[in-house]
């Protein structure tokens, strides 16, 4: 049967009961009231010491990876939260934004999918007080950025495959969440399009329409005139719907008489197949080529093992039995990153340790404390953001974070993919996206 609104919403509802293991979502809570919403992690067992059970543990780190020749740039928030991009040894360093403190702040920094502009809101304080804020656009040598000032302050930026515009959502004042378009050469003002709660999307193939999960129940394929199209008549209780990259395949869950379940559904000939039938909650993160899907089940009393499935066979590995906080696949969509709570007993850090599956085996790195802007206005939302951000490398040979490790250095640090690499670090700050080339 399909859960009652007040179930579903129940659901959602234990966001912030999280146990200390998946802590991360607890200091996120504070960004529930202005944000979309989340779901719940319930109450699980975290081991101490985490492994794969499908595959196996690499050894420890034995050398530092090896950061030179690695493709695309990197654009990071310094430690006075400047917008810079920079190569991945930290060297070629160029400024896009400066910020004042307390008087402007620079907000989600995204690359563009051809790899040559950056999008990120400028935000500054009025005269009067009041917040007025602009979507800005340069190109990654350092030009004068195009602003297109917005009525909102957005808290989410996503380019549109073509690199021509950009999707934006934010909280106006009378409540729910509003989505907006910026033409990147076009008007120096965004364009109001729709409005919802929890609002979460994804963009069509040719930048000229969206797959679209408003509200509770609606997910629809909206086109930039705001006209809507029903996709699913009943939704089931997911966050983000995945658009693939072919222009073929929505993914998504729905609900019908026997209960949840998560279904590729032809874009075109609507011919729907059903991937994982569920009970509770499902994030899922679909691979770049659209061939399979990484997928967690969130039941009420339980987690299932973070699992990948292949849409055509049905073939399904387990990848690991601990509660994920976020995972991303590679742009060759050959690994899955994933990310493990890993607390230390006594320590009020949130410790994790990254994972990387290969398809045959899996390795975890050093524990690493996140940033806190990663980890408060990103890692909540990852289904969202592996749409429109990456950590990965452009050849997918290693990946970037923020964060401090065990001995206290913090900074923006380089992972290799390989298990006997230890992390890099390159730069100081507290955020860092990878460009898409």
């Amino acid at each position: 049967m399909r859960p009652s609104t007040s179930a579903r919403l129940d659901v959602r509802a234990r966001v912030c009961r999280t146990v200390a293991a998946a802590a991360l979502l607890l200091t996120i809570a504070a960004s529930c009231t202005s944000e979309p919403e989340r779901r719940d992690l319930p109450d699980v067992e975290i081991p101490a010491d985490p492994t794969t059970d499908a595959t196996s543990t690499g050894p420890a780190p034995t050398v530092a990876s090896d950061v030179a020749g690695l493709s695309g740039r990197l654009a990071v928030l310094d430690a006075d939260g400047h917008l810079v991009t920079m190569n991945p040894d930290g060297s070629n360093e160029m400024r896009l934004d400066e910020v004042e403190s307390g008087t402007s702040q620079v907000r989600q920094p995204t690359w563009s999918p051809d790899g040559r502009s950056v999008a990120w809101v400028h935000v500054e304080v009025t005269e009067a007080g009041a917040l007025s804020a602009a979507v800005a656009t340069s190109r990654d040598g350092g030009t004068r950025p195009r602003l297109a000032r917005t009525a909102i302050v957005p808290f989410y930026l996503s380019w549109d495959p073509t690199s021509s515009r950009i999707a934006y959502l934010g909280s106006p004042g009378g409540g729910g969440i509003a989505l907006g378009i910026v033409e990147v050469m076009g008007r120096s003002a965004g364009t109001p399009l729709d409005i919802g709660q929890p609002f979460y999307l994804s963009w069509g193939p040719h930048g000229d329409q969206l797959l679209v999960h408003a509200g509770v129940d609606r997910l629809e394929r909206l086109d930039l005139d705001g006209s809507q199209m029903t996709v699913a008549d009943r939704p089931g209780t997911f966050s983000v719907p995945v658009w693939t990259a072919d222009g073929r395949t929505f993914v998504y869950a729905a609900v019908d008489a026997d209960g949840q379940r998560l279904v590729a559904r032809g874009a075109a000939a609507e011919k729907e197949r059903t991937l994982v039938p569920y009970d509770g909650l499902i994030a899922f993160v679909v691979s770049p080529d659209g061939e399979r899907v990484a997928f967690q089940v969130l039941e009420p009393e339980r987690t299932l093992p973070l699992s990948v499935i292949d849409v055509r066979s049905g073939e399904t590995v387990e990848i690991t039995d601990s509660a994920i906080a976020s995972f991303f696949w590679s742009p060759d969509g050959e690994r899955l990153l994933y990310l493990v709570p890993d607390p230390l007993p006594d320590d009020t850090e949130l410790w994790f340790r990254w994972g990387v599956w290969d398809g045959s085996s899996s390795f975890v790195t050093p524990r690493v404390a996140l940033s806190r802007l990663i980890s408060v206005e990103y890692l909540q939302f990852f289904e969202q953001y592996a749409q429109s951000m990456r950590l990965w490398s452009p050849d997918s040979r290693a990946f970037a974070y923020p964060g401090m490790s065990e001995d206290g250095q913090e900074g923006i640090w380089i992972q290799s993919a390989r298990p006997d690499r230890a992390p890099v670090l390159v730069a100081e700050g507290d955020f860092v996206a990878w460009s898409p080339a």
